[in-house]
């Protein structure tokens, strides 16, 4: 099959593909778990309930039926990778692999394959005892870290609106991408540049 390639891994081949699906994902979250964070308009409750609805969308099976104590924990964890991934934009590599290796060094890893809930086969980065917030910390910097050895700090960026601080990962061909997922902002930014080309012609 063309495009396949297998990864051996406690006697099973993995299909490469779901695997490079998983980091993107992952680190999709990792981007609007950044963003979110960084809404200082939200309060502690509406940012609990924000990032659980955040990991809900990128299919973080536990996060459902996380308590409301377990999302809080989770909450405090991630501020440290939100402002590591906030800044990847003007962050050079070197300094964001130390910055993601120094988060690695305190966490627990012990890397085990499954395919639970119909899934395809993935990597797990902590076990099924590993606490909610834990856990879905190592997975956010597992991602982020594989992402840097395949692509560097390139893709990350921050949106071109004048009144926007929210990151992105550009997975343009070209690396062409300008804005954030909010499709107001580039919206206003082409409106404001043809009222101004309009303004430069009268």
């Amino acid at each position: 099959m063309a495009g396949w390639r297998g990864v051996y891994a406690r006697g099973v081949y993995v299909h490469a593909d779901s695997l490079d699906a998983e980091i993107r994902v992952t680190v999709a979250a990792a981007i609007e778990i950044a963003n979110v964070v960084f809404d200082t308009t939200r309060d502690s409750a509406e940012l609990c309930d924000r990032l659980r609805e955040v990991l809900i969308v990128h299919e973080f099976v536990r996060a459902e039926r996380a308590t409301d104590a377990e999302v809080r924990q989770f909450a405090d964890r991630v501020v440290s990778i939100a402002r590591l991934v906030h800044a990847l934009p003007e962050t050079s590599l070197s300094d964001a692999v130390n910055r993601i290796n120094s988060q690695l060094s305190t966490c627990a890893i012990a890397p085990m394959v499954s395919g639970h809930d119909d899934f395809p086969l993935h990597i797990h980065w902590t076990t099924d005892a590993t606490p909610f917030a834990h856990q879905v910390s190592v997975d956010l910097l597992m991602a982020l870290a594989q992402t840097l050895c395949d692509h560097g700090v390139e893709r990350f960026g921050r949106c071109a609106a004048d009144d926007c601080e929210r990151v992105f990962f550009d997975t343009s061909k070209n690396s062409s991408r300008r804005f954030c997922a909010d499709a107001r902002c580039a919206s206003r930014t082409h409106t404001a540049a043809h009222r101004a080309r309009q303004a430069a012609r009268d």
